[in-house]
């Protein structure tokens, strides 16, 4: 998610682009929905299935690019680079998809796992810095149907996230300190997009 705005907000620079931050951190986080499906990693529709395949996002991005043009791209890049960028990684994805399922990548999380979390964290800490400095933070949300359809969708895959960090906590230096900066960035996430929420929604 984090990643997602960062990288999305870059690729909106020097255009004029009334960004939905709510959307963009969904976008990020989009691909991992298919966790809710509870269905083995590897698989059509596990974990890093068909949803991290980079030419399924493309395709299902055509009517997007179609119908918005270039307002569409910042979204794009949101959604893309949590496979391309952080999944091939830190793990591996379908990237031949569709001629194989089998997962390629770096899986600098086995390698590496301290420098696969650093990444992680230093998303965040961009995030941080990058919500603050423009602005965002103190941004009012149109208080519309779509925005709260894409609240609503956002919690349970931070929620997911937190729970995540629970079931498949081991008691090693690295899980912890995975599991705790997964706790503290989720909901650092909840504060800072409720607090857009409640500004933009429960304005009289």
């Amino acid at each position: 998610m984090v990643w997602g705005y960062v990288l999305g907000k870059a690729a909106a620079r020097g255009r004029k682009s009334d960004l939905n931050i709510l959307l963009l951190l969904l976008a990020g986080g989009l691909p991992d929905f298919d966790l809710f499906a509870r269905q083995p990693a590897g698989t059509l529709f596990g974990h890093h299935g068909i949803s991290h395949s980079w030419l399924v996002i493309g395709l299902l991005a055509i009517p997007f690019f179609y119908r918005f043009g270039r307002r569409t791209v910042p979204y794009f890049v949101a959604v893309i680079q949590h496979p391309i960028f952080g999944d091939l990684i830190t793990n591996n994805i379908p990237l031949f998809f569709p001629f194989t399922l089998r997962g390629q990548g770096f899986e600098l999380f086995e390698s590496n796992p301290l420098a696969a979390i650093g990444l992680e964290v230093l998303g965040f800490a961009l995030f941080l810095v990058y919500f603050s400095v423009s602005g965002d933070w103190k941004r009012r949300l149109e208080s519309n149907y779509w925005n709260k359809l894409w609240l609503m969708l956002w919690f349970p895959v931070l929620a997911l996230t937190i729970a995540e960090a629970v079931w498949y906590f081991e008691p090693t230096v690295v899980t912890t300190i995975y599991a705790t900066y997964a706790l503290i960035s989720s909901v650092g996430l909840i504060w800072a997009c409720m607090f857009m929420a409640i500004r933009s929604f429960m304005r009289k």
